[in-house]
């Protein structure tokens, strides 16, 4: 998506070097007849220019997403084997369970409440989960849905978090959604916590709404919709709900946020404008308060140092504790 995005510079690129060209022509005149008797003379040198810089631009973003890849530790990465073949080398995470697009995993630093897990990309998203196509979005719903399901069995509920600090592909980190496990009542609890939260964050005047709901709605059909005949009001076209809102339909990958889900449906939103001026560890804050956990959990948690076999029994203590088999949707893959 962010080489699309620069390659596709090159259009703009042109039209300011033909524009550049007609700017220093003083017998120029807006008439089609000059424009096209002209028009080799105003477009000469554009074109080539043109080429060579997508091609460096493209040589750029190819080695900017080498580096951005190679420093990843939530990729997947490709390792060289001594007789020539590849081998697929997993995360440094303790991997829960994998799915097509998208795959669950334990954080790799101190955990704020036991359960704790990440869901995350296979592919290399930077920044915003928004920037995932409609098929690993299914799977990030699913994970949801089965993750609450399986803690309200332990008596739990669970709030899921995102914090985008960057939309540049060079310096956002690889999107992921954390699920913090709440006792049942705090989880209740949970929207006026973060609501207050919101509201009391960032500058007393901003240009957007701080606390912005992105609830999925269901709306119906009204009787006097054009696209709805009066014979078939009855019909299941016009029963069915129309869906307004939710988290895709109400946040923006263009611009930094932090988002919070209560359901799988939505919850609450907020548009970070001065980066500089928001914890990155916000989310956490407020879920580190309602537990009454210190400071160090939430905003610079302990690294574990864990080997390839200890984050696999990690991951397994993990799945035995909370029953996990009984609510892997990815066991049907």
């Amino acid at each position: 998506m962010a080489r699309i995005e620069r390659t596709t510079e090159g259009d703009n690129t042109m039209d300011r070097a033909l524009a550049s060209h007609i700017a220093r022509d003083a017998a120029f005149t807006n008439d089609l007849d000059y424009i096209d008797d002209n028009l080799e003379r105003l477009s000469r040198g554009s074109t080539a220019k043109t080429s060579e810089q997508q091609k460096q631009a493209a040589i750029r973003d190819y080695k900017t997403m080498e580096a951005v890849l190679g420093g990843c530790d939530v990729c997947f990465k490709q390792t060289e084997q001594v007789d020539g073949s590849g081998l697929l080398r997993p995360p440094e995470y303790p991997m829960v369970a994998l799915g097509n697009r998208v795959c669950l995993m334990l954080p790799n630093r101190e955990p704020m409440s036991d359960g704790h897990c990440i869901i995350a990309p296979i592919e290399h998203i930077a920044g915003s989960s928004l920037r995932c196509d409609d098929d690993a979005w299914d799977e990030i719903t699913n994970f949801m849905k089965f993750l609450l399901h399986m803690f309200a069995a332990q008596g739990k509920g669970a709030v899921f978090i995102e914090t985008v600090m960057s939309t540049q592909p060079s310096r956002a980190h690889h999107c992921a959604i954390e699920c913090i496990p709440l006792p049942l009542d705090m989880a209740s609890d949970a929207p006026a916590y973060f609501k207050e939260g919101l509201l009391a964050s960032g500058d007393e005047w901003s240009q957007h709404r701080k606390v912005i709901d992105t609830m999925l709605k269901d709306r119906a059909v009204a009787p006097d919709n054009d696209n709805v005949r009066d014979q078939d009001q009855n019909h299941q076209l016009a029963r069915n709900a129309i869906r307004r809102g939710g988290f895709r339909n109400t946040m923006t990958a263009k611009m930094p946020y932090f988002h919070v889900w209560f359901t799988p449906h939505g919850g609450m939103g907020h548009v970070i404008e001065n980066p500089d001026r928001f914890p990155p560890w916000f989310g956490r804050e407020i879920v580190g308060g309602m537990l009454d956990l210190p400071p160090t959990v939430y905003r610079k948690p302990r690294r574990l140092k864990e080997t390839h076999d200890q984050r696999c029994d990690r991951a397994a203590e993990w799945k035995q504790q909370f029953g996990w088999s009984k609510f892997d949707w990815t066991a049907a893959l």
